[in-house]
């Protein structure tokens, strides 16, 4: 006689009603992003001067940043999808006939677990390409409407910066920078043109050093419009802060799974060891598992207690969740920052203690 339930329309069912929650809260956390950047775009765009529909521009370019905050915060999402996911299964009494049929609430748990993990396979193979794109375009975007007409590209040939400064046009090029914290340029060239591009001078130098908007030329040759050399250039004055080569650099968020490796070998060429990208890199990496482990964490709240909260307690408790792991997430990123652990390790220890927790927690479960 053919079961009346089997395990693969057991499978489908929690993989069914588990997609329904984390459907419901995928869209309530885009709708809050959205809301929260549009009013963000709103404000930065009040004062500037914009061509085409205002409303719609800051709203276009809102959805354009949804794509790489969504990625920041779907172990959030995931979180709350298992909360309430399992919840459900406990006010529709449906967790004692699955035990009853045979089924463990380990396989219960296993099963969207192990679907959130094939999800953050999905987000960091096909949603981060996306996320880098949009958020080059973004950058860029935002970039025209900056304070001022700066420009700022790495080639082959070097770091390139480009600057109007009054009715100058400053063309800079470096070979690198020098160390981590961006106050010094190797091997750099200034180009000065009027505001039609027409020539008026370069300033060679072996080193410049940055304090905040001022640069200090070392060992300078000025070269004239009429082709003299002059030794006397020892300031120059911008409006490139510090601030700005060092987000050219660290902007992780334009750097999908695909090609990550290979930008960050090009800006270690010019010097910049890269922290940021390396832990951009590595969170893409332990995503998955992060993933996996947040389901799982998601039962200590609902099946293993076992009793019915109202979904104002499950709120607070996937909020204090949600803190609790993206508090030993920086602490940890901070600690391997300051050369305490290895930079690498430190992403992957807040990730690794919530993954043993979770093994704990099935273990526990099972011998229940």
């Amino acid at each position: 006689m053919k079961k009346r339930y089997t395990p693969k329309k057991i499978i489908q069912y929690l993989i069914k009603e588990f997609s329904l929650s984390l459907t419901i809260f995928f869209f309530i956390f885009v709708s809050l992003i959205i809301l929260s950047t549009y009013i963000e775009e709103i404000i930065f765009f009040r004062e500037k001067v914009t061509s085409g529909n205002f409303f719609l521009k800051t709203f276009i370019l809102s959805l354009i940043k949804t794509p790489t905050l969504i990625i920041n915060i779907s172990p959030f999402i995931f979180l709350f999808s298992g909360i309430f996911f399992f919840a459900k299964l406990l006010r529709s009494n449906e967790i004692t006939p699955l035990s009853l049929s045979g089924f463990s609430k380990n396989f219960i748990t296993i099963i969207p677990a192990c679907f959130s993990f094939f999800c953050g396979l999905i987000i960091i193979l096909i949603l981060t390409p996306v996320s880098s794109e949009l958020s080059k375009y973004y950058e860029t975007v935002k970039q025209k409407y900056t304070n001022n007409d700066n420009l700022i590209i790495m080639s082959n040939t070097g770091l390139w910066l480009k600057e109007k400064n009054n009715n100058k046009i400053f063309i800079i090029r470096s070979d690198k920078i020098s160390n981590q914290i961006f106050n010094e340029l190797s091997n750099v060239t200034i180009y000065e043109f009027d505001d039609n591009y027409n020539f008026k001078m370069r300033i060679d130098s072996k080193k410049v050093k940055i304090t905040e908007k001022k640069w200090t030329i070392f060992n300078s040759r000025e070269i004239t419009q009429k082709g003299k050399s002059i030794n006397s250039i020892k300031n120059f004055n911008t409006s490139i802060e510090l601030n700005s080569l060092k987000n050219f650099f660290s902007n992780a968020n334009t750097f999908s799974i695909w090609n990550i490796q290979d930008e960050l070998g090009k800006i270690r060429e010019r010097g910049y060891y890269g922290q940021d990208i390396i832990i951009t890199l590595n969170k893409y990496l332990s995503l998955p598992f992060l993933l996996f482990s947040m389901i799982i964490l998601a039962t200590f709240f609902t099946i293993k207690i076992g009793y019915q909260f109202n979904n104002f307690i499950y709120a607070f408790f996937g909020i204090l969740s949600g803190i609790v792991v993206y508090f030993l997430s920086d602490l940890s990123i901070a600690i391997g920052k300051s050369g305490k652990i290895p930079l690498i390790l430190s992403v992957w220890v807040p990730v690794i203690i919530i993954l043993l927790l979770s093994i704990y927690n099935l273990i526990n479960q099972e011998n229940e």
